[in-house]
């Protein structure tokens, strides 16, 4: 797959086409655990950023009705590098994730969030991640200047102090 000439989300049907490619491809065709992929929908692409904002990786859900049964992790260039189903199995519908989830964080935790820091701002909620790829969540700085990050999963959330420099 050539370099897209853009991360903009309207920009994506090359990388929905390599999702696609990647579900019906060994290892994922042939795996039992799999299964519910291969019927999946493929959703919208969601653009994951580095702590700093700037574009990191493509997350695409893999859609079943009203619920995610897995998703893909591509690089910026649209090679997959990672196809994964939730749950123990193909039949762990139980913990399939909501598909509103991979379009904005769930209401529920940003009002917990709020509800803990009282008065204190906070920054829009952009998909990001924490330390690694495989910890994507949804991102939300708090206090201006920021003092804390809020990851926020689909079921819960945690918070990260920010280190601050020594003298600032």
């Amino acid at each position: 797959m050539s370099t897209p000439t853009s991360t903009a989300p309207e920009d994506t049907e090359q990388l929905r086409q390599a999702v696609a490619s990647a579900v019906g491809a060994e290892p994922v065709a042939s795996d039992p655990g799999m299964t519910a992929l291969r019927d999946a929908e493929i959703g919208t692409p969601l653009l994951a950023g580095d702590n700093d904002g700037a574009p990191a990786f493509w997350l695409v859900p893999l859609l079943q009705g009203d619920r995610a049964c897995g998703y893909a992790r591509a690089d910026l260039g649209g090679r997959v590098a990672q196809v994964s189903a939730f749950g123990a199995g193909a039949g762990d519908t139980a913990a399939w994730l909501p598909a509103q989830y991979f379009s904005e964080p769930p209401r529920r935790l940003v009002d917990e969030v709020r509800a803990r820091h009282p008065g204190a701002p906070l920054a829009a909620a952009r998909f990001s991640f924490d330390t690694s790829p495989a910890r994507w969540a949804w991102r939300i700085a708090i206090g201006e200047p920021a003092e804390s990050i809020a990851f926020l999963a689909h079921d819960g959330w945690y918070e990260k102090p920010l280190r601050r420099r020594e003298g600032a």
